[in-house]
């Protein structure tokens, strides 16, 4: 009877200190992580005076842009004309090409392969009937996932394509064509998708009344064979 007493003690005492302790153990969780450097193309000023003070600024961290025509002219130039549902205050204007050509701006990031992404991004068209004459491409990886033709006036549209990168790098690259007015892209965005199922934070951390079976499992088998040497 002693014994059981003492047992009842022993084991009350232990569900009560990991009750206590299992409530403080902190939860990891997963944090979502843009890949995309400069994704809302807030980085740089408007206007750059060491290209021209007088025109936007065609210089963008981050990416790569590919759209210089000749006479030094961009095609893809920085913009004061924002997402409203963003804070930001410039987006990226798509300009003017000649018949026949694309302007590009592409940046490469770090993934990893067999791994499920999501890219979304916002676009917008100044054009509209009867002058109406742009092309808008997406490519991720080399493969083209959207091809648009003669996009009508619209404002900031949010567009969401998914991919599975084939590298431990995989290049973004957003080609346009316009031949009167201009197209506008903002908020560029990539992350990865089902971050549990395969294998994120949350699945390294143990439930609490995990932890706390295991640490009454290894308490009282070590209490019952201090107990049982004693009774030796």
């Amino acid at each position: 009877m002693k014994l059981a007493k003492s047992f009842g003690l022993f084991v009350v005492g232990l569900t009560s200190a990991i009750a206590i302790t299992g409530a403080y153990i902190p939860q990891a969780k997963a944090v979502k992580v843009n890949l995309v450097q400069n994704g809302d193309f807030e980085a740089d000023p408007l206007v750059d005076p060491n290209y021209d003070p007088t025109l936007p600024n065609p210089f963008i961290t981050g990416w790569k842009n590919d759209s210089q025509l000749e006479g030094g002219v961009y095609a893809n130039r920085l913009s004061n004309y924002p997402n409203p549902e963003t804070n930001g205050l410039r987006s990226v204007e798509l300009g003017y090409t000649p018949p026949g050509t694309l302007a590009n701006l592409s940046q490469t990031l770090a993934t990893k392969k067999h791994n499920k992404y999501q890219l979304s991004f916002y676009l917008a068209s100044v054009e509209e009937a009867p002058r109406l004459d742009n092309i808008f491409q997406v490519s991720v990886g080399g493969k083209k996932l959207l091809d648009l033709a003669n996009v009508s006036f619209q404002g900031f549209t949010k567009y969401t394509l998914d991919f599975v990168a084939k590298s431990k790098a995989t290049d973004i690259k957003f080609s346009s064509h316009t031949g009167y007015d201009w197209l506008n892209l903002d908020d560029v965005s990539v992350y990865k998708v089902d971050d549990d199922a395969q294998g994120g934070p949350h699945s390294s951390v143990p439930e609490p009344s995990t932890i706390g079976g295991l640490v009454i499992a290894g308490l009282l088998g070590g209490w019952m064979k201090r107990k049982k040497a004693v009774s030796c």
